[in-house]
């Protein structure tokens, strides 16, 4: 992240439910600011600003891509936290990510190793790969927007992501995305698919590698001139590079591989739990008492340990041509590529309720064809009594066991309850639930509105790992679709309202 400026005179001191802290930084849709939420959480939060806020066609689209982007999560992506398109100047914010940028660090310490830039690419194309499954394009992969963080790289700027069906302009009429980054199909003005995404890592490994950029220019107009009508040079890249840019860097947007496919060249299988783990970082766990020495988490090892796995693969392979691979994907970076993946259903989860599956994709049924599984997410919701993890390094367990009427009973346990480093935590401190309506309302539920019938409330702290039930009275939403519960640092799973 950008370093931290002290706030200029009359910028915002706070931001929706956030206390501004510091500047950020700057972009075309508007100011980027440091800010904290309740229990000091840091979040970085872009408040939009411009000529667009009057424009009822860009609030429109902004207000249908936020409720998109708050589908998405990956641990390799500053997940989207809260936003509130309605507002005088609307604002989303995502998590805060200590570290440099990968344009800072190469400024400061050069080209990347060989084993980072692998560690990189599998790590931004997870991130994308996520957001494609959403049937969003990120629209501007780049490195100030990549961060070199302790549990490895992270994507940023959720801020310019579009539907695949978005128009290709802003509101100063130009493409979305960095000149230097873009897919010749993107400079040129057409609307932005998965697959300029695919170029855009592509350019984004050439310059972790090299330090440079694939295309520079004195003015942005030479560059997408260049972009649009020049083929990519890339004489100067490692050997062991030369592959994967032959493959990303082709003019013909469906001739570009998949992200699946540039996953499962780098040693990670389709149904790999590494593809789409709910994301990491400490808003998955309690926080330890006051004292209490805190529980270490093996991510980062775990991290290198892949890192040296993917290395491993890729560098052995690399002579039998392992990146070749990329050229036979028979469906491009494309958008049906974006959707497409073969995901395992319940039953190939393990029994245990503690283990944190791998997201569905969820696409529309057509006539005669068998549902799609659940996959926790609000159009794919659990079905009710189906206890999950609320995130891969969560101690929290929980299921919707039934709702009747306003009412919803709860399993809840956190496995870790009673040690000397998560104490007994209380599930109210912890646990937030929603009602989610079938026209997308979502509305949380408040010790305000609790009826008689309530025990989530007054449920005590939990001394030991055992399941306790508990019910909570829920927020009128209109018809109910699901029911949500979510860590308070905004980490969960949905379930459905009806069996």
């Amino acid at each position: 992240m950008p370093e931290p400026a002290a706030l200029r005179s009359g910028e915002p001191r706070t931001i929706g439910p956030f206390r501004v802290r510091a500047r950020l930084g700057s972009g075309g849709m508007g100011d980027v600011y440091l800010a904290t939420g309740r229990r000091g959480r840091k979040v970085a939060v872009k408040l939009i600003r411009g000529a667009q806020l009057h424009d009822d066609e860009f609030r429109a689209r902004f207000r249908r891509e936020v409720r998109a982007v708050a589908t998405v999560r990956s641990r390799h992506i500053a997940n989207l936290v809260d936003a509130d398109p309605e507002a005088e100047l609307p604002w989303l914010a995502t998590e805060y990510v200590a570290g440099p940028t990968l344009s800072q660090s190469v400024a400061t310490d050069g080209p990347l190793a060989e084993r980072d830039v692998l560690e990189l690419v599998r790590g931004v194309a997870e991130a994308l790969r996520a957001i494609h499954r959403a049937d969003l394009v990120h629209r501007d992969v780049k490195p100030g927007n990549v961060i070199l963080g302790p549990d490895g790289p992270r994507l940023i700027d959720l801020g310019v992501v579009a539907t695949t069906d978005a128009t290709r302009v802003t509101m100063t009429g130009q493409p979305v995305g960095t000149p230097m980054y873009m897919a010749p199909e993107q400079a040129a003005g057409s609307r932005a698919t998965s697959a300029a995404d695919v170029w855009a890592l592509g350019a984004l490994a050439y310059y972790a590698a090299t330090g440079h950029h694939l295309y520079e220019g004195d003015h942005p107009a030479v560059v997408l001139y260049r972009v649009s009508a020049h083929d990519p040079s890339y004489d100067d890249a490692p050997a062991y590079l030369r592959p994967f840019l032959d493959a990303c860097l082709v003019k013909d947007p469906e001739q570009r591989p998949s992200l699946d496919a540039i996953l499962r060249s780098l040693g990670v299988p389709d149904q790999s739990a590494l593809a789409t783990l709910p994301v990491a970082g400490p808003g998955l766990l309690p926080y330890p008492r006051s004292g209490a020495p805190a529980r270490r988490r093996p991510r980062r090892a775990r991290a290198v340990l892949v890192s040296a796995v993917v290395a491993t693969v890729v560098l052995g392979g690399a002579a039998a041509g392992l990146w070749d691979s990329l050229g036979d994907d028979p469906r491009g970076g494309g958008e049906q590529a974006a959707t497409s993946g073969t995901n395992s259903g319940p039953g190939d989860t393990p029994e245990d309720p503690g283990a944190s599956p791998e997201p569905k994709e969820t696409t529309g049924a057509s006539d005669g064809a068998p549902a799609a599984d659940p996959d926790g997410s609000a159009s794919s919701p659990w079905p009710q009594g189906s206890a999950r993890r609320l995130g891969d390094d969560s101690c929290w367990i929980a299921s919707v066991a039934a709702v009747q009427g306003p009412q919803a009973v709860l399993t809840i346990s956190c496995d870790q309850a009673g040690t000397s480093s998560y104490g007994t935590p209380t599930p109210r401190e912890w646990l937030d639930v929603y009602a989610v309506g079938q026209d997308g309302t979502v509305a949380q539920a408040t010790a305000a509105s609790a009826t008689d019938w309530d025990t989530f409330w007054s449920q005590g702290h939990l001394t030991d790992p055992s399941t306790v039930t508990v019910t909570i009275t829920l927020p009128d939403v209109g018809p109910l679709a699901a029911v949500e519960i979510r860590h308070g640092q905004g980490y969960g799973w949905h379930w459905a309202a009806g069996r």
